[in-house]
């Protein structure tokens, strides 16, 4: 295979993961709806990076088992596994079903809820 076959296998996979993503956001949205929360989700204050997410959790394994359960996110890396959660995450703010934990985030909260 040549570098470009190489790139373009590249980038469909790259498509192929996005459209999950996309996706499993989809459904966690429905799910909610359904359920009728209407609450946020509170997130971490900052993005997941793999440093992050190493020192949280005590093997990959279980970072790993606890947003599939979450999000439904499969990852193979600890790279992946951040990227993936936090293309979730910053879907689910930009839809408004989640904030990330600020003292600015915290203040306003309350006042969403009512």
């Amino acid at each position: 295979m040549g570098l470009i076959e190489n790139l373009e296998t590249a980038i469909g996979a790259s498509r192929r993961n996005y459209a999950e993503l996309l996706s499993l956001t989809s459904e966690l949205i429905t799910e909610r709806q359904q359920r009728g929360q209407h609450s946020w989700r509170s997130l971490s204050s900052q993005p997941w990076t793999a440093a992050k997410l190493q020192k949280a959790f005590p093997s990959f394994q279980a970072a790993r088992a606890y947003f599939y359960q979450r999000y439904g996110i499969k990852a193979k890396g600890w790279q992946t596994l951040a990227e993936r959660v936090n293309t979730v995450e910053a879907a689910l703010i930009h839809l408004g079903l989640a904030i990330r934990e600020t003292p600015e985030a915290r203040a306003i909260a309350p006042l969403c809820d009512s």
